[in-house]
């Protein structure tokens, strides 16, 4: 029988969980993702394998917790600041600029999960993109206001939405495979943005 760690059976699995997901951060930082093993993690938080298999079912399902967790803040923050911008332009601006800024902070999970991203099969990379999918639901937002203002062109703005979304996801993927993703980020933003907004950019007489 394991030792019990809390005031309850309740807590301790919360406890432990909450321990298991410290240290594949740690971990997957620390060594690399692809790199880490369940027997390593498992060993760092002092538990057995198949302990950790009563949390989680695989690497795939840990990683995705991790981001279920700790993304909607993320995202949160860059939504809320982005809405301080101004027009329409200002605020999609801000939200892709933000958004790169993310996945080019070294030690950043965004960098992480940017990179793995390919490689994850279908039910992970589905729930990791279900995590993500409020940034594109606000880009979208921010498409059709600027459309219906005549700030953009007059477009279909769930189109041009996921266009911009997509060009965003695409951009952080080839972003974190440079070294030194920090000192790119600024010509790939300003490349990006320029693209957008030539774009998007109603026509003026």
């Amino acid at each position: 029988m394991p030792r019990i760690r809390a005031a309850s059976i309740a807590e301790h699995k919360e406890q432990t969980r909450s321990e298991i997901l410290a240290a594949a951060s740690d971990l997957f930082h620390g060594q690399g993702y692809a790199e880490t093993s369940l027997g390593d993690i498992a060993s760092f938080v002092g538990i057995g394998r198949t302990t950790l298999y009563e949390y989680f079912t695989d690497k795939e399902d840990i990683l995705a917790c991790m981001v279920e967790e700790s993304l909607p803040q993320v995202i949160d923050g860059i939504v809320d600041s982005s809405r301080e911008a101004g027009t329409a332009r200002a605020r999609l601006e801000a939200l892709i600029l933000s958004g790169l800024d993310y996945v080019s902070s070294e030690g950043d999970l965004g960098a992480m999960v940017m990179h793995e991203l390919p490689r994850l099969t279908g039910p992970a990379a589905g729930r990791v993109a279900a995590a993500h999918s409020r940034l594109g639901d606000e880009i979208m937002k921010v498409v059709r206001e600027g459309i219906d203002s005549g700030e953009f062109r007059d477009l279909d703005p769930v189109a041009a939405g996921r266009i911009v979304t997509s060009l965003l996801m695409t951009a952080s993927q080839s972003l974190i495979r440079v070294r030194d993703a920090r000192t790119k980020r600024e010509a790939l933003a300003s490349t990006l943005i320029r693209f957008v907004f030539e774009g998007l950019a109603a026509d003026r007489c």
